[in-house]
């Protein structure tokens, strides 16, 4: 301990030998103000710690090529994408009527109930965690940390998030793949149970084995293979991690088997469908760089590789996954040609990828890296946000098909969760995601509530609604011909919005900005320190945030009511069993 804190110290307050920062700064020598190995990091006046002309200038050019990005995107927009002529044109009947469910199809449908498990179970968790904030060490008198300590509450309150948004996703993926091909290869149902199976050990696993860590009864090697290796979003033991990543090539392999008959065939919807196989390839081959480091690895090694897996694996290429099964998803409803879909796939996986791939540098500005990682995170984080302005005209492309008459308003809900999926990657992935990126920002906000907003609004906003929006898809399209009583599933979409919005203006966005200015104006150690936040308006901002927790929480509750609804029989309509 006394060595990691004694190597910290150093690398933030020892000078880099001067040439090594005039040869990564490109300045010809021109350079005359020595940096730390940190770039100056954090803020602190005692060591004359204060931001470097680099860490202002590039945060300034990545300001200027936000701009001049979104002005060329909206551009191309304007200019050359309206000759393509996307009007929704939908046919007369559901086109998913005629599908009969295969066996592995309908083998899919008991993921479904496990992700509304682990929904309810992340937002109990979650609750529990925000509480500790307030409370310390107990529940409204309760000392429950005895026996779920906030170290618990809070990776489980992730790891519930990542395991029910990814069961989501995979269950989908093999859902709708039979019903695309019309395939279904022999002993995929089988296939598709053992993989079931697997997920259920994994997440009791990962849920044990990270809280019984806690314990301090695990060896220090047990605890890394099987407890809580301590990295947030692979907090996992290696042993469940090697076992996910088996898990998603199985995935993969089931998938691609079901859609090959499909993709050999030569017509409109196989490029479609090639950028639907890579893209479920990405998200399973990509988790393995999770397993790239070892116990005794150095942990800015290792902090690299999770980046990997948090930046590439989470945000990118969820995000293209993303895109293509929602253009997948339309296509299959005849509400998008596959023409148009199949370009705008694509497009959006370039730009994405573009920024997203080398805007991970913004990771590692203060990791003892040079000023070019500096300068090229600055640069390609800004130029990620540059997408999410063609999300405005996704989310008014989708309330125009939403508002068709019809078959389609069968299918209203469902669409207006992909409306919020847009909403949210405009906002919480967007704009909130370039609110901590550019190099000044990360410098004063690092570590701070600024980064749950985007947490909060990115990971449930964009894939928590997405994962929900597919597995009520999936639930529609196993028996389009009833039809469902939507008011409390309205009702809890409503909730959940209103519900994240509440819990980020109300407290969780206050709560950062509070802290910024602390850390510009006194430093790190004081926005983070008890003094600061103890006080009474801190307190009061972490109490609000228990009206949009309430709020939201009661949405997922009508969520887990309604699908419970759809194996008793409450959420469909008595007053007719076919569509129009």
């Amino acid at each position: 301990m006394e060595l990691f804190f004694f190597w910290a110290s150093w690398a933030c307050a020892a000078a880099r030998p001067q040439d090594v920062v005039n040869e990564a700064a490109l300045t010809g020598g021109l350079l005359a103000a020595p940096v730390s190995y940190t770039n100056n990091w954090p803020a602190e006046e005692l060591i004359a710690n204060r931001p470097s002309g680099e860490i202002i200038v590039w945060s300034v050019i990545s300001f200027v090529l936000l701009l001049a990005g979104i002005a060329l995107l909206a551009w191309y927009y304007a200019v050359l994408n309206k000759k393509h002529g996307d009007d929704p044109n939908p046919p007369d009947t559901d086109p998913l009527l005629p599908l009969k469910p295969t066996p592995s199809m309908r083998a899919t449908i008991k993921f479904f109930w496990v992700v509304v498990a682990l929904f309810l179970l992340q937002i109990g968790m979650g609750a529990l965690t925000a509480h500790y904030g307030v409370e310390g060490q107990g529940f409204y008198g309760i000392p429950l940390a005895d026996y779920l300590p906030y170290s618990v509450t809070r990776t489980w309150h992730l790891q519930c998030a990542i395991f029910w948004i990814a069961t989501a996703w995979l269950a989908t993926g093999l859902f709708i793949a039979p019903a695309v091909s019309g395939y279904e290869p022999p002993w995929q149902r089988a296939g598709v149970n053992f993989l079931f199976v697997c997920l259920l050990i994994i997440v009791a696993g990962t849920l044990f084995g990270t809280w019984y860590a806690t314990r301090q009864e695990m060896g220090l090697t047990m605890n890394f293979w099987f407890g809580h290796q301590g990295y947030e979003y692979v907090d996992l033991g290696r042993f469940w991690q090697i076992f996910l990543f088996i898990g998603l090539i199985l995935w993969f392999l089931l998938m691609t088997r079901a859609l090959w008959p499909a993709v050999k065939i030569p017509n409109d919807s196989r490029q479609l469908l090639i950028m639907f196989l890579l893209s479920t390839a990405a998200i399973a081959m990509f988790y393995g760089a999770g397993l790239m480091w070892q116990q005794q690895t150095h942990l800015a090694i290792a902090e690299y590789w999770r980046w990997w897996v948090v930046h590439l694996w989470v945000e990118g290429f969820f995000e293209v996954f993303a895109t293509v099964v929602i253009a997948f998803l339309f296509t299959r409803l005849e509400l998008l040609r596959v023409r148009i879909a199949t370009f705008a796939v694509i497009f959006s996986t370039i730009v994405f990828l573009t920024g997203g791939i080398i805007g991970t540098f913004h990771h590692l500005y203060f990791t003892g890296t040079s000023v070019s990682v500096l300068s090229l995170g600055a640069v390609f984080s800004a130029l990620e946000v540059v997408p999410y302005i063609l999300i405005a005209f996704e989310v008014l492309q989708n309330l125009s098909i939403a508002k068709i008459q019809g078959w389609v308003q069968d299918y209203r809900v469902i669409i207006y969760f992909f409306v919020a999926v847009a909403f949210w990657n405009l906002v919480g992935a967007g704009l909130f995601g370039f609110f901590i990126n550019p190099p000044i920002a990360l410098y004063y906000m690092q570590g701070l509530n600024t980064t749950p907003v985007h947490a909060h609004t990115a990971l449930f906003g964009v894939y928590g609604m997405l994962g929900l929006a597919l597995m009520l898809f999936c639930f529609k399209a196993y028996d389009p011909s009833r039809k469902w009583n939507i008011h409390i599933l309205m009702f809890g979409f409503w909730a959940l919005n209103i519900g994240l919005i509440l819990e980020v203006l109300l407290s969780l966005l206050p709560v950062g900005l509070l802290q910024t200015w602390a850390s510009v104006e006194h430093g790190l150690w004081y926005a983070r320190s008890a003094e600061f936040l103890q006080t009474d308006l801190m307190s009061l901002l972490r109490w609000m945030r228990m009206i949009g927790d309430t709020v939201f929480a009661v949405g997922a509750l009508a969520i887990g009511i309604f699908v419970v609804g759809l194996k008793l029989g409450w959420s469909y309509r008595k007053n007719g069993t076919t569509v129009h």
